[in-house]
This record gives C-alpha cells, structure tokens and sequence, in this order.
C-alpha cells in the first residue's frame, strides 16, 4: 500500500511538473537562439566602413536573459568576444546590451541601445557606438542545418548576403 501510494505520487508529481518544465524551456522572445552575422557597417556622418568581408564566422547566442558572441578573422589569428545581459522591446523595435565581459576591457560596463527589427529569420539592428553607428545583419542559425553539417549528412550552406536598405 505504501509502496503504491508513493508510486502514485511520483506519477502525479511528473504529470503536474512536465508541462511546466517544457514551458519554462519555450523561448522567451524572437532573440533567443543562435545568429550568424551576415554584415556589418560603421557608418559615420561622411562616410560607412563595410566590415562584412573583414572576419571569420560570427555568431551571437541570446538565451532569455544574457548574449554572448564571439568571432575571429579569416586567418584565426584574432579573437573578439564578450557577452552580458540584454533586454529587447519588440513593440518599440529596441535592444540593450549590457557587456558585462568583452575582449576589449574598455567595452566592459558599456550599455549599447540599438533600434532593432526582426523579419522571419533575420534580425537588423542599428545604434550609436562611440563616433559611429554600428549597422549589423543577423541570420538565425537553423538548428536541424546546423546538426546535419556536423553530422555530414548536408552539405554546409552559405548565409545569403541580406539586404539592409531598410536600416
């Protein structure tokens, strides 16, 4: 009896807690997940620099709460990365890092703004940093792509350059 009273027990401490777990697992908004940079610009008030062709592979990682990105240049010698809390308003096109860790010890401590829109798989942002605004497009990591390149059962596919007249 007392066997079958925890046994019960068990089965409805589960039933109850699963749909919760799996909820609390849901995405909290459209950021959270893994980007690939597509392009970037540093657009100052006489001129923009395109950095686009100026790096390696790029990839920025959101969870519910915090970022954390990172990328290197063609030839693997340079590191850049850093991370920190973030927020994002979707109803006012805004997001905020907070870099709380960055490879470059003057960022530490810096909050960014940007406007931001996200449009199906692709994610535009713009704001001010320093004497120029950073201008960057962002394309979602497709999980399944992402797993079947490792596993080699797809071959890699390229990031279409996106368009970002719209920034």
């Amino acid at each position: 009896m007392r066997t079958t009273r925890r046994l019960c027990g068990l089965v409805l401490a589960l039933l109850l807690t699963g749909p919760m777990m799996a909820w609390a697992q849901l995405p909290a908004n459209q950021l959270e997940g893994t980007w690939k940079m597509v392009s970037q610009e540093l657009v100052y008030p006489d001129s923009v620099v395109d950095q686009s062709g100026s790096w390696g592979a790029n990839y920025k990682i959101l969870n519910s709460t915090h970022f954390a990105w990172g990328r290197e240049t063609e030839d693997g010698e340079t590191v850049l990365a850093g991370g920190g809390r973030y927020e994002y308003y979707p109803q006012r096109d805004v997001y905020v890092e907070h870099i709380q860790y960055h490879s470059d010890p003057s960022m530490n401590g810096i909050t960014l703004r940007f406007e931001a829109r996200i449009e199906g798989d692709t994610w535009y942002h713009i704001g001010e940093v320093g004497d120029y605004k950073l201008r960057e497009v962002w394309k979602r990591v497709d999980a399944e792509q992402a797993w079947a390149e490792m596993r080699g059962d797809a071959p890699a596919r390229s990031n279409e350059t996106a368009d970002s007249d719209g920034q």
